[in-house]
């Protein structure tokens, strides 16, 4: 691990983490970014415990792709229940980490990994094979878990749920504390001095900055590094006020494909919650009715999947 301006940088091979960066100054991740190209990493991601939008601006400005949501979960390890798991769990170490296992003969069927760290477990890649699920074992893995790290000193453990497993970690008494966010580097993603400059512009709503960089018509449209099109950018930031000054140089962006075939404006409003980006579209008179060519869904469709009533309602 080295540390770079109070951010850590986590290394494990030709992987590296970001983990949970206690400031985002644009030096600062600009400097453990660089860090990560000198060591020629095949990726570098970034956790958050908070949807930092901020912290995301700098990331894509510097080529990262706009990741996934962990829902993160914490247990105070002396409230763990004095149960015993109903199923044997294995328990095996490889290096700092602890590995655990359920087995039927000689097959896996369930296992999870311990990371103890300063007093806090956290605990990856819980799973349990679908055709053994319903039977404890996804219980039994998460108390021996909690008591590894109970034995290696930790006083809380922490863990990323998905819908389902949450139903689970709470019966053992893990408690929600939010929804974060990812961001992820892979080897060769890299912008340009300009395109760095651009992204910020666009995801810090920095109209003046915008203006002084005049971008070209084809700057508006093309994808910028892993991020997508300026268009998808003002959603994923949420930055209305973007969208409408590029929409009034480029108002034939309005329906267009934006790096996929009929995923509008109005489609990443809707995967990314960004409600007045959304009625910036409409009211540059985007078509409601077009479907994409993956899930083959209008706006409206993607805004009822992903739990977005505000947009669905005005799109209603």
């Amino acid at each position: 691990m080295e540390r770079i301006d109070r951010i850590e940088l986590v290394v494990n091979g030709s992987e590296g983490a970001i983990p949970f960066p206690p400031q985002s100054t644009p030096s600062a991740v600009a400097r453990a970014v660089d860090r990560a190209g000198e060591l020629r990493l095949r990726t570098l991601s970034c956790w958050s415990l908070t949807e930092d939008k901020r912290l995301g601006t700098l990331l894509i400005a510097r080529g990262f792709e706009w990741g996934w949501q962990p829902w993160w979960m914490a247990l105070e390890l002396e409230q763990l229940p004095p149960e015993e798991p109903r199923h044997r769990v294995f328990h095996r170490r490889r290096g700092s980490l602890d590995l655990l296992a359920v087995l039927e003969g000689d097959r896996n069927v369930g296992g999870v990994v311990v990371n103890p760290w300063r007093g806090i477990a956290g605990m990856y890649d819980m799973g349990v094979h679908p055709e053994h699920r319903r039977r404890g074992i996804g219980r039994a893995l998460t108390l021996a878990a909690c008591r590894v790290a109970r034995d290696a000193g930790c006083t809380h453990a922490v863990l990323n749920a998905t819908p389902e497993g949450e139903l689970l970690y709470r019966t053992v008494g893990f408690r929600r504390l939010g929804e974060g966010r990812t961001w992820w580097q892979h080897s060769g993603k890299r912008t340009t001095p300009r395109e760095q400059a651009l992204v910020e512009a666009i995801g810090f709503g920095d109209l003046h900055a915008l203006e002084v960089l005049a971008p070209a018509r084809s700057e508006l449209e093309w994808p910028i590094g892993g991020a997508g099109p300026p268009l998808v950018i003002t959603a994923l930031t949420n930055q209305p006020a973007v969208a409408d000054w590029i929409l009034a140089r480029r108002p034939d962006l309005i329906s267009r494909g934006l790096g996929g075939a009929g995923y509008t404006l109005l489609h990443a409003a809707a995967e990314w919650d960004a409600p007045e980006v959304a009625t910036v579209a409409l009211a540059h008179g985007a078509d409601t009715t077009i479907r994409d060519a993956s899930y083959k869904g209008t706006p409206l469709d993607w805004a009822e999947h992903f739990g977005r009533e505000q947009i669905a309602a005005t799109l209603r």
